[in-house]
């Protein structure tokens, strides 16, 4: 049983096998809706989808927000294509 060291963050990501980040782009409505999908979360996932907001998005205060969680599968997806963007942000946080 591996211990699961919690940085300073209620939540953890965990890489992938090849030991990348669990980010993946996902194109919809016949590649017109990009969605970017942070996956194997654990943890407290609104404290992620919280940071991700506070952090990326500081000028997003709509109701419909760009960072949303999907409780079927434990995601946060963010609309748009911010890949690069949220693996360069999980690297800062220590991921």
């Amino acid at each position: 049983n591996p211990i699961i060291k919690y940085v300073q963050y209620p939540y953890y990501i965990h890489r992938t096998n090849n030991k990348s980040l669990p980010v993946y782009i996902d194109l919809k409505n016949g590649r017109t809706r990009i969605l970017t999908i942070l996956r194997r979360i654990e943890g407290d996932i609104q404290a992620l989808r919280d940071d991700i907001k506070k952090d990326l998005f500081p000028k997003d205060h709509s109701t419909h927000s760009k960072v949303t969680i999907n409780h079927t599968n434990n995601n946060v997806v963010i609309k748009g294509d911010y890949c690069f963007l949220l693996k360069k942000w999980l690297m800062d946080k220590g991921f």
